[in-house]
C-alpha cells in the first residue's frame, strides 16, 4: 500500500491541476471573441443614387479599390483565423478537464432494486510528447506571419493593379481627344477641297480621296470612344462599383505629373536588388514557408516519440441524491507509434467509497496496422521540406532577375518617350510647312492629310510612351518592396508623389 503523504501530495496535485483547467477554460473564452459579421447591406441602408457622381482620381480610385477589395477582407480575416489556432495550440499545454454526471436504476426481480448517482471530474495533462506541441504550437506562430505577409503583398499587388488600370483609362481618354484634333483637320480640309471643286481647282476624285481619310479617322475616334468606355467599366469591375454609378474621370498626365528619369547614380542597380531583398514580403514568406515545412518534417520524422501523460480524477458516488461518498484516482498513460502498429500502456490507483476500497489497476494494448500512413506523412513532409528549401533560395534569384528587367525596362522606357517627343516636334514642324504649302498650291491637300493622321498616329504613340514609363515606374516599385514614388520618376506638380 502507498505511504499516506505520497498519496496526499498526489491528491494535492490533481486538485491544482484541475484549478488551472478551469481557470484557463475561463480566460479562453474570454479571450477569443467571435468575428464581427457585417449584416446584410441592404437592410438598414437606402438604395445608392447613381445620379451622384463620383470623382475618380489615382488618390479615390486606391482608396475605392482597397476598401472594397473582398480578397483584402478574405485575407484580413485568415489572420483572425492564424490567431484562434495559436490559442489552440498554447491551450494544447495546459491539462483537459471533463465533467460528467451518471444515473442508473436497475430494478431486479426477488431483490431489492438499487441505483446510483455519480458525479465525475476527470483531468489530463501531457507531460512528454517528443515536442510534438511545440512544434505545432511553432507552426501556428508561423502561419500567423504568413498571413500578415499575404495580405501585404496583396495590398501592393492591388495598388500596382489600380495604377496600371487608372494611367490606361487616362491614356484611352486622351487618345479620344487625339483622335478629336486630327478629325477637326481632316474636317477643316474637306470643306477646302470641296470650295475648290466648285471652284474647278480640283476633282471629284481629289475630294473622294479626302473624305476617304476623314471616314477613317471617325472610325478610328469611335473606336476610341468604344476602348474608353469598355475600359472605365472594367475599371469599375476592378473597384467593385456599382455599373450604373455614374464617374468623371479627373487627371492629366502632362499637367498634372513631372516626368523624370531615373537617377541611375542614386539608384545602382546593386543597391536597388539589396533594397528589394530586404523589404519583398514574398522573402519572408518563404523563409518563413520554409520553417514550417522544416518542422512539421521534423514531426513526421519523431513520429515514434512516446507521448507520457498524467491524469487526476474526483467523484462523488450514492445511491441517494446528492451523492456523498467522495473517491479520487490518480493514473498515467503512455502510448507510442511503431512502424505501422500503434501501443499503449498504463496504470492507475484509485480510492472510492470514501476510502473504504482501494483500486490499483494497470493495461496494455497494441493495435495492429492502424497506423501504416506514417510512411506516407513521412515521405510527403520531407518532399514538402526540400522544395521549400529550394524555394527559399530560388525566390531570392527570382527577385533579383525580377529587379534587373525592370530596371532595364524603365530605363529603355525613358529613351521611348525621348524618342516619341522628337518624332512629335518632327511632325508638328513637317505640318506647319506641309499646311503653308498646301494653302499656297504647291502640295496636295491628301498628301496634307496623311500627314495630319500620322501627327495623330504619333501623338499617341508619345502619350502610350509616358503611360508605359509611369506604368513601368509602378511595376519597378512593387518589385523593390518600397512605397510608391520611392524612386521620384513622377511627381506632382504640388511636389507630392502619384
Amino acid at each position: 500500500m502507498l505511504p499516506y503523504s505520497f498519496l496526499r501530495t498526489i491528491r494535492f496535485i490533481s486538485v491544482i491541476s484541475v484549478i488551472s483547467a478551469l481557470l484557463w477554460n475561463a480566460m479562453a473564452a474570454y479571450a477569443v471573441k467571435p468575428m464581427d459579421v457585417d449584416e446584410d447591406a441592404t437592410s438598414n441602408i437606402s438604395a445608392p443614387r447613381y445620379e451622384d457622381e463620383i470623382r475618380l482620381d489615382l488618390e479615390n480610385s486606391l482608396g475605392i479599390a482597397i476598401n472594397n477589395s473582398i480578397d483584402l477582407k478574405s485575407i484580413g480575416a485568415q489572420e483572425r483565423v492564424r490567431d484562434c489556432v495559436i490559442s489552440q495550440r498554447w491551450r494544447d499545454f495546459f491539462p483537459t478537464l471533463s465533467v460528467s454526471y451518471m444515473q442508473t436504476e436497475e430494478a431486479r426481480l426477488r431483490e431489492a432494486d438499487s441505483r446510483q448517482y455519480r458525479f465525475t471530474a476527470e483531468s489530463n495533462l501531457v507531460v512528454y510528447d517528443g515536442g510534438q506541441k511545440k512544434l505545432a504550437y511553432d507552426v501556428a506562430k508561423l502561419q500567423s506571419i504568413l498571413a500578415r505577409n499575404d495580405y501585404r503583398i496583396a495590398v501592393n499587388r492591388l495598388i500596382a493593379d489600380t495604377g496600371n488600370s487608372f494611367f490606361s483609362l487616362l491614356q484611352q481618354r486622351d487618345a479620344i481627344a487625339i483622335h478629336k484634333k486630327t478629325l477637326v483637320q481632316g474636317q477643316m480640309q474637306l470643306k477646302f477641297i470641296s470650295k475648290e471643286l466648285e471652284l474647278g481647282e480640283a476633282t471629284r476624285f481629289d475630294r473622294m480621296e479626302i473624305e476617304a481619310k476623314v471616314k477613317e479617322i471617325e472610325l478610328n475616334l469611335e473606336k476610341a470612344k468604344d476602348d474608353f468606355a469598355i475600359g472605365l467599366n472594367k475599371f469599375k469591375l476592378m473597384l467593385r462599383m456599382d455599373w450604373r454609378q455614374r464617374v468623371a474621370l479627373k487627371g492629366d498626365i502632362e499637367k498634372d505629373f513631372i516626368i523624370s528619369r531615373i537617377n541611375e547614380e542614386k539608384h545602382p542597380i546593386d543597391d536597388l536588388i539589396v533594397t528589394s531583398l530586404r523589404n519583398r514580403k514574398e522573402i519572408d514568406s518563404a523563409d518563413v514557408e520554409f520553417m514550417i515545412n522544416q518542422k512539421k518534417y521534423l514531426m513526421s520524422k519523431y513520429y515514434y516519440f512516446p507521448e507520457f501523460s498524467l491524469g487526476a480524477s474526483y467523484s462523488l458516488t450514492d445511491d441517494r441524491y446528492f451523492p456523498r461518498e467522495q473517491g479520487w484516482g490518480v493514473n498515467f498513460k503512455v502510448t507510442t507509434r511503431i512502424f505501422g502498429n500503434s501501443a499503449t500502456m498504463g496504470g492507475g490507483y484509485t480510492e472510492e467509497g470514501n476510502k473504504n476500497a482501494r483500486i490499483l489497476s494497470s493495461n496494455g494494448s497494441v493495435n495492429l496496422l492502424d497506423r501504416l500512413d506514417y510512411e506516407q506523412e513521412l515521405v510527403q513532409s520531407s518532399i514538402d521540406y526540400i522544395t521549400a528549401k529550394y524555394k527559399k533560395k530560388e525566390i531570392r534569384q527570382q527577385i533579383a532577375l525580377e529587379v534587373a528587367t525592370n530596371y532595364s525596362a524603365l530605363i529603355n522606357g525613358w529613351k521611348m518617350i525621348e524618342i516619341a517627343k522628337q518624332q512629335l516636334e518632327l511632325y508638328d514642324a513637317q505640318l506647319e510647312i506641309e499646311r503653308l504649302k498646301a494653302n499656297l498650291g504647291d502640295s496636295r491637300r491628301y498628301d496634307l492629310i496623311k500627314k495630319e493622321i500620322e501627327r495623330g498616329e504619333s501623338a499617341l504613340s508619345y502619350l502610350n510612351a509616358i503611360i508605359r514609363y509611369l506604368q513601368l515606374a509602378s511595376t519597378f516599385e512593387i518589385a523593390l518592396g518600397v512605397d510608391v514614388g520611392f524612386l521620384q520618376v513622377a511627381l506632382r506638380r504640388n511636389g507630392s508623389t502619384p
